[in-house]
């Protein structure tokens, strides 16, 4: 396994842990930031970031 598979696979496990129903659980709750309610922002800054490191990943040491 190469630099680039071990750090993707270390990726996916992040991502899992990440977004493990127990841990959503603690931003399922009332309130809001910004006027954005804490478990859709929880959500999609996980999976933007998630998706950003991947193609930066992805993109290998080649130029």
């Amino acid at each position: 396994m190469d630099k680039s598979s071990r750090r993707l696979a270390a990726l996916f496990v992040i991502g899992v842990a990440a977004l493990y129903p127990p841990l959503l659980g603690a931003f399922n709750r009332p309130g809001s930031f910004l006027g954005i309610p804490v478990l859709p922002l929880y959500l999609f800054t996980v999976w933007s970031a998630l998706v950003l490191v991947g193609w930066l990943l992805g993109r290998g040491d080649n130029p």
